[in-house]
């Protein structure tokens, strides 16, 4: 009976120490969670596109937390296009218009040379003893190579606004793009961002083509972001690159977000069509003018 009594106390002992799990933070930007899983992007490369600049996710915060009660924050990432770099990614802790304290992710000291396409991980960041992991420049009178524990000093008990993780560093990239992946951010034992473990259902390309088509709401949409205006070729070309697209659920998300935002600003026809090729970051979605080969140079 000893013996039952005390598996029994041991087992009750692991759920307690087992990690909460919280809903989904709160997304901005171009930021968009799928399964667990958020992706933000950064993408300088289109002009007059602000929110194309930055993603973040936003964390769910216990009334007057402290920098101070704060005792594990981390998070695993993984950078699919190209590199860390410009200061991103990174925690973005906030107390006030500009007053925020940067930890980044990423090789101490240069935060940059992440491996790509791998899912990696920022460790327990509290205490960070790494070199100008932590920024509190926006912090009188901090600087912008810090410490965890002179953050602390700074502003230690007085309650934070939010904690972010932000991707804005496409400026800094030969591409202009940045794309980080993220799960599994934890704060004080709760974790944010747990991937689902039921296998997705089998994606049907016809049917989320057929769904863009009905958003879009018009051929000549339809087929400046899949095909050629005028033509019929935008369908199976749909087809044919959401059936080969790794993860047909992002890419669609991605696709029906752009289409969104874009017809809010009122768009229809191929001008539509051609603000959803320019927003949505996927590759396969070509507006006509991109279509067409560049002219040789003279020689």
């Amino acid at each position: 009976m000893k013996k039952v009594l005390l598996a029994a106390v041991a087992a009750l002992a692991l759920a307690t120490a087992a990690p909460a799990l919280a809903a989904d933070p709160t997304t901005g930007g171009t930021a968009t969670i799928t399964n667990g899983v958020a992706t933000l992007v950064s993408n300088t490369a289109v002009a007059n596109t602000p929110n194309d600049d930055f993603g973040y996710v936003q964390l769910a915060l216990p009334a007057g937390l402290t920098l101070a009660q704060i005792t594990e924050l981390s998070a695993e990432y993984n950078v699919t296009d190209d590199d860390c770099g410009g200061g991103s990614p990174r925690f973005e802790i906030n107390y006030g218009v500009n007053q925020n304290m940067f930890v980044y992710f990423g090789p101490s000291p240069s935060f940059t040379a992440c491996t790509a396409n791998t899912w990696l991980s920022t460790g327990n960041v509290v205490g960070t003893a790494d070199q100008c992991r932590v920024d509190t420049a926006q912090l009188s009178p901090g600087t912008q190579c810090s410490t965890w524990a002179a953050a602390l000093a700074l502003k230690g008990t007085q309650p934070i606004n939010y904690i972010r993780v932000v991707v804005d560093g496409g400026w800094k990239l030969a591409d202009g793009e940045q794309t980080v992946m993220l799960r599994n951010v934890k704060l004080n034992g709760t974790t944010f961002l747990t991937p689902t473990t039921t296998p997705p259902a089998k994606t049907n390309p016809a049917k989320l083509c057929k769904a863009q088509f009905a958003a879009l709401g018009s051929r000549s949409a339809f087929n400046e972001l899949w095909g050629k205006t005028g033509t019929s070729n935008g369908y199976g070309k749909c087809v044919a690159a959401v059936a080969k697209a790794r993860n047909a659920g992002k890419t669609q998300a991605q696709i029906l977000a752009a289409i969104e935002t874009c017809k809010a600003r009122g768009l229809k026809g191929t001008a539509l069509g051609a603000c959803v090729a320019a927003r949505d970051n996927v590759a396969a979605t070509l507006t006509e003018r991109q279509e067409k080969p560049k002219k040789k140079a003279r020689p």
